[in-house]
């Protein structure tokens, strides 16, 4: 179904970076098959999103980036992961770290992404990881995995506990490190999100200078210029906007078999089956309501920014309530449609068999957990959070 054809604009308009992704969003949906063959994102795709700025969204006007609000940020993702789960993923995921331009030394900030326009910065779970203080630099030991994006990054933030060369633990940070410097291992054996290549890495006592460590948790301690969110919240923003891509693939590819199908020993077409129009409907009802909780969350937190502020705990708790809510009811809605689909969406080259994979992928992921109704429910209710997720 064409872009638009469904869907009402937002307010937000048509904006270049939106009419951008959604040039993209074609060769990406062709190059989908390839990505989830060769477990990557190929070259050449990787340099048409990062030519047409799509790692670069929220990074600060000063670096060379088009700061967007965050509603603005999830169209973008969104149309991407429409086109490929994977692909929308690594735009979330690699655009979020900008974030933390404005955290950083400006010279730091300036030898990644305005030295280098076509930058990208993955990251990875840490396990085991210390970096130990010498005063002017760091020496980095530890293992990370689910390094999304990491194959066509150009530097990897390796986060760990920062200790004294006696051992004490002292604090904890994230460390900068050219991904030239790092060979990367395997750990991406999965059916999933498998474009994204979130491979994993090791690292023993690697020297990383001082000006390259951001120190303290920052990731949920500071919000960033475009949006005013800590990072962590970004990233259940927009993997809630990668759930809706996909579950909006989903229903577009079910809607496409409808119209021509007609099930083995049946003489009714899809298209005349009052069950099919029942179960699509609720579907596309689901996928509008928590697409619009999203969005609406998304506009309160960016209309506290342009206020000169940033959006308050209620506020963030609402957001992560929405991109939590957006991600799970994503998997509910490609499960409904790959029930309705039959057995063409078991064959491994089907588009709804990807959809499928891809969403359950996303769903297993910490940003998704079902745990994160309990802490938003306790904020609500006065109380204070079961886990720093705000």
């Amino acid at each position: 179904m064409p872009e638009g054809e469904l869907w009402v604009e937002d307010e937000e308009g048509v904006f270049p970076e939106l009419e951008a992704a959604r040039e993209l969003a074609p060769r990406v949906r062709d190059a989908a098959a390839l990505i989830d063959q060769t477990a990557e994102l190929p070259c050449e795709l990787v340099h048409e999103l990062t030519s047409a700025g799509m790692f670069r969204l929220i990074l600060p006007r000063r670096f060379g980036g088009s700061e967007l609000p965050l509603p603005c940020f999830l169209r973008c993702v969104e149309v991407i992961a429409r086109a490929d789960g994977s692909t929308g993923w690594c735009v979330g995921q690699g655009g979020v770290f900008p974030n933390l331009a404005d955290r950083m030394l400006p010279e730091t900030a300036a030898a990644i992404w305005v030295a280098d326009p076509a930058a990208v910065v993955a990251t990875g779970t840490p396990f085991g990881c210390r970096a130990v203080d010498l005063g002017d630099r760091y020496r980095l030991t530890g293992h990370w995995r689910f390094a999304s994006g990491c194959l066509h990054a150009s530097w990897l933030a390796a986060m760990a506990d920062i200790v004294s060369e006696s051992g004490d633990t002292k604090g904890f940070g994230m460390f900068l490190v050219p991904r030239a410097e790092i060979t990367l291992g395997e750990g991406w054996n999965v059916r999933g999100m498998r474009g994204t290549g979130s491979r994993e890495y090791t690292l023993d006592e690697l020297t990383v200078p001082a000006e390259r460590a951001l120190l303290g948790r920052i990731l949920s301690d500071h919000g960033g210029a475009a949006t005013r969110l800590p990072a962590q919240l970004l990233f259940a923003s927009v993997f809630g906007a990668v759930g809706l891509g996909i579950a909006r693939g989903a229903l577009d590819t079910l809607m496409a078999l409808i119209q021509g199908k007609t099930p083995a020993f049946s003489n009714r077409r899809l298209l005349d089956d009052d069950l099919v129009h029942a179960g699509l409907g609720a579907a596309e009802a689901a996928w509008g309501e928590a697409r619009a909780f999203l969005y609406e969350v998304a506009r309160r937190c960016e209309r506290a920014r342009a206020g000169g502020g940033a959006p308050g705990r209620l506020t963030r708790a609402r957001l992560r309530l929405a991109a939590t809510n957006a991600m799970r009811k994503s998997g509910e809605i490609v499960d409904q449609a790959y029930r309705l689909a039959g057995t063409d969406a078991i064959f491994t080259d089907h588009p709804l068999h990807r959809c499928f994979q891809d969403i359950h992928a996303l769903t297993q992921q910490i940003q998704a957990r079902p745990a994160h109704f309990r802490t938003v429910g306790r904020v609500l209710l006065g109380l204070e959070p079961d886990a720093p997720v705000l």
